[in-house]
């Protein structure tokens, strides 16, 4: 059970990120003239990180000032998440047809490859803020992350429980999004922002004194991210001049 909720959670975190590398929606359009699917800022709270959630967070303006990007790295991204787009249409469909361990070869492949595409645009130390900036955002979700729970320390033990956690903040989003797109959309975006940070307290919880420190250096210096309700996004688009 633990193995498919973190393979599950994989799969999610990869569709994810290539939906945060888009442009804004255009066209059909749901209730309340917003553009239709989930609500664009939940996935940065709660989806998996790594090099997907990177590509999308260089499209907010916020990251772009912090990592000092230029216009010409800003082309190249644009560019870069069109090609993916264009590569890896389908990707989900794929993956679902998958036996979990091919499943999770295929995604560790893609995000290899997103990696060393941003690593060819950016230079190292901007590499380096992008990734703490996304650790950030994911939040100590990503403990669950086998290359993360290795530098931390993490014993087989705390990830059967962090996965366990990680499956009940699952179940009570799910339970969030059934109710549809009736009700207060900025109450809705509380309850999300309130399952995150049940998620950090009880994961911080598990943690040891070294463990705690060693996630501090992985994070590096506190940077804080604009989120909107639903169908505000985060902030997407190239900065403003």
């Amino acid at each position: 059970m633990l193995r498919r909720v973190a393979i599950a959670t994989l799969l999610a975190g990869a569709l994810v990120g290539l939906a945060l590398a888009q442009p804004p929606a255009r066209g059909r359009r749901g209730p309340g003239g917003q553009p239709p699917g989930p609500p664009a800022g939940a996935p940065m709270m709660f989806a998996r990180g790594g090099p997907m959630m990177m590509l999308g967070l260089l499209r907010n303006p916020q990251v772009q000032q912090e990592l000092k990007l230029t216009e010409e790295q800003l082309k190249k991204v644009e560019q870069l998440g069109e090609q993916l787009r264009e590569k890896f249409r389908g990707l989900g469909q794929e993956l679902r047809g998958l036996p979990p361990e091919e499943r999770e070869k295929r995604l560790q492949a893609v995000n290899e490859e997103v990696e060393k595409e941003l690593g060819k645009i950016l230079k190292e130390q901007q590499l380096k803020r992008l990734r703490q900036i996304a650790l950030q955002v994911e939040g100590l979700a990503a403990l669950a992350r086998p290359q993360i729970a290795k530098q931390v320390g993490l014993t087989e033990g705390q990830l059967k429980q962090i996965n366990e956690i990680l499956r009940e903040a699952a179940e009570k989003r799910r339970a969030i999004f059934q109710q549809g797109p009736a009700g207060d959309p900025q109450a809705r975006f509380q309850e999300l922002q309130k399952i995150r940070q049940w998620v950090d307290e009880q994961i911080g919880k598990l943690l040891t004194e070294q463990q705690r420190k060693k996630w501090q250096e992985l994070i590096g210096e506190p940077f804080k991210l604009e989120f909107r309700p639903f169908g505000g996004g985060f902030g997407g688009g190239r900065r403003q001049q």
